[in-house]
C-alpha cells in the first residue's frame, strides 16, 4: 500500500483543527492546491515538505506513513519530533507542553506514560553526551576514566569496561590505575568476588598504595569482613593521612559490627580530620552518628 500523503495532511489538519484556507495562507499557496493534495489529485512540492512538517509539528517521515493515525496533543506531537531529531530544543519544546499539561490537569495516565519515554530517551541523549566529553578529557590527559566506567555501568555496558580494562592490564601491567579501573569495573557489575582478587593481586605488586588499600578495604566491608575491612582502612591512613575515605570507613564498620564505643572514637576522627581540612559543615554528619551511638549505649 502506497502512503497517501494528501489523506495524512487531511487527518493533521482535521486534528489541528484548521481549514484548507488557513493552511493554504500559512505555505502561501491556494486552498485549491492544499484540496487537490488531499483529494489526490496532486502531491505537495517536495520543498514545501519540511514547512508542513513544522506547521503540524510532526517528523516529514509522518507525512510519508501508510495508515498514519493522529496524535492525542501537541505535546505527544512534540514528543514525536524530538524521537526523530533528539535535539535539545525540541526535548525542551516537547518537555514544556507535558508541563503545560500536568499544570493545567490536563494529562491522563497515557499522557505520564509518553512523558516518561520522552524523559528516558533524554536520558539516553545526556548520557551519549556525557560519554563523548568523558572521552575528550581523558584524551587531554585528565583522569576521568572512572566517571566513565560508573555511567557505562549504569547504561549496562558493564561487559565493555571489564573487557576494556582487562586489555588496558595485560598491555600495561606496572600501571597501578589499569589494576584499579579493572577492580572499579567489576564492582559496579556486582562481581565483588572477582573485584577482591584483583585489588590482592596489585596490592602484590603495589603494597604501599594507599588507594588500592581503601579500595580492598571497601569490598572486603561489602563482604561484611568488617575487622579485615579496618585493617586495610588503617594501612591506607599510615599510607596516606589524607585518605579521608578511610576515616569514613572505619567508622561505619565499627558501627556495622554494633562496637558502638569504638565507632564514636572513629567518628571523632573522621571530625577532627574534617576540622584540619577547614570543611566544618560537613561534621554534622559525624555529630549526628555520634549522637545516635551514645543514645543506643545509654539504653
Amino acid at each position: 500500500m502506497k502512503p497517501n500523503i494528501g489523506e495524512n495532511i487531511k487527518k493533521l489538519r482535521a486534528e489541528k483543527q484548521v481549514t484548507q484556507e488557513q493552511l493554504a495562507e500559512h505555505l502561501c499557496i491556494s486552498y485549491q492546491a492544499v484540496s487537490k493534495w488531499e483529494n489526490s489529485v496532486t502531491t505537495p512540492d517536495i520543498f514545501l515538505l519540511p514547512a508542513i512538517a513544522e506547521y503540524f509539528e510532526v517528523p516529514i517521515d509522518e507525512l510519508f506513513k501508510v495508515n498514519m493515525k493522529g496524535y492525542k496533543n501537541k505535546a505527544q506531537r512534540l514528543l514525536a519530533i524530538y524521537e526523530y531529531t533528539h535535539k535539545k530544543e525540541d526535548f525542551e519544546r516537547a518537555d514544556a507542553e507535558y508541563e503545560k499539561l500536568f499544570a493545567e490537569n490536563k494529562a491522563d495516565g497515557a499522557d505520564m506514560r509518553f512523558y516518561g519515554v520522552l524523559n528516558e530517551y533524554h536520558s539516553y541523549a545526556l548520557a551519549k553526551k556525557s560519554e563523548e566529553l568523558y572521552k575528550q578529557a581523558i584524551d587531554l590527559g585528565i583522569e576521568t576514566e572512572g566517571q566513565l566506567i560508573y555511567l557505562l555501568s549504569r547504561t549496562g555496558r558493564n561487559e565493555e569496561n571489564i573487557a576494556t580494562w582487562k586489555e588496558k592490564l595485560k598491555n600495561d601491567p606496572e600501571n597501578i590505575r589499569n589494576w584499579r579501573l579493572l577492580a572499579e569495573s567489576y564492582e559496579y557489575a556486582n562481581i565483588y568476588e572477582k573485584a577482591l582478587e584483583i585489588i590482592k593481586k596489585a596490592l602484590e605488586k603495589f603494597p604501599d598504595d594507599a588507594g588500592l588499600l581503601y579500595q580492598c578495604g571497601d569490598i572486603c566491608k561489602f563482604y561484611c569482613k568488617f575487622d579485615e575491612a579496618i585493617d586495610y582502612y588503617k594501612k591506607s591512613i599510615e599510607q596516606d593521612s589524607d585518605m579521608g575515605s578511610s576515616y569514613y570507613g572505619i567508622a561505619i564498620a565499627y558501627q556495622c559490627m554494633k562496637k558502638y564505643k569504638e565507632s564514636i572514637k572513629a567518628w571523632e576522627d573522621v571530625i577532627a580530620y574534617l576540622e584540619k581540612k577547614g570543611l566544618l559543615v560537613e561534621t554534622e554528619w559525624p555529630r549526628r552518628e555520634i549522637a545516635i551511638l551514645q543514645g543506643l549505649l545509654n539504653q
